[in-house]
């Protein structure tokens, strides 16, 4: 037998004796284990109180007036307010708009609809939402949207926890394409024209 082959020999039952020495149900050293109040902390149920806290809650209620870091508050009350104070920060471009696209499509396309009429597959048994190509709505400044997306109207709840506040102004500028679409100008129309006769 070559010495290469007696070597693997050798390194395969040295394998074999660690595994079986591994698998043994008696250990012969202490099991030392690193930071166990970690691994071992007690559970706490529902409805029994907690001793580790004054007023025998499991958790604590943050300090009155507290922020969450990176948390920007929406302070204004009123559409009028919005409208005054809020500007679109976003430049309408393809990259802003396809984005408001992508959010519409999630969060507002069951409702308002493809086109914004207010149509959505959900609207039969649900109260019928606001169109977004309605005239009144055609007026609202980008500012009293975004408070509405915000803080919610009427049958519309608020969508301030789904929808982030950079995301709001890109639905707002798809918003403002989709109403240019159904309601183009006579500047559109030519455009369209040139390009249709290319």
């Amino acid at each position: 037998m070559t010495a290469l082959k007696l070597l693997k020999h050798f390194s395969i039952l040295a394998a074999l004796a660690g595994l079986a020495a591994g698998c043994s149900q008696t250990t012969e050293s202490t099991v030392w284990q690193y930071m166990p109040h970690m691994a071992n902390t007690p559970i706490l149920k529902a409805m029994r109180g907690y001793d580790g806290f004054g007023n025998g809650s499991s958790m604590l209620m943050p300090p009155d007036h507290a922020i969450a870091r990176g948390h920007k508050p929406y302070r204004l009350e009123t559409v009028e307010e919005a409208e005054r104070v809020l500007v679109n920060p976003l430049p309408r471009n393809e990259a802003s708009i396809q984005r408001g696209r992508k959010i519409f499509n999630v969060y507002c396309i069951a409702c308002h609809g493809e086109r914004g009429y207010g149509d959505g597959p959900i609207v039969n048994p649900f109260p019928i939402p606001k169109s977004l190509q309605s005239d009144d709505m055609l007026k609202w400044k980008d500012g009293h949207i975004f408070h509405v997306i915000t803080k919610g109207q009427g049958v519309m709840p608020s969508y301030a926890q789904q929808i982030q506040p950079e995301d709001r102004w890109a639905v707002i500028h798809y918003v403002r394409a989709l109403q240019r679409a159904e309601h183009p100008t006579d500047e559109d129309v030519r455009e369209f024209k040139k390009r249709t006769a290319q």
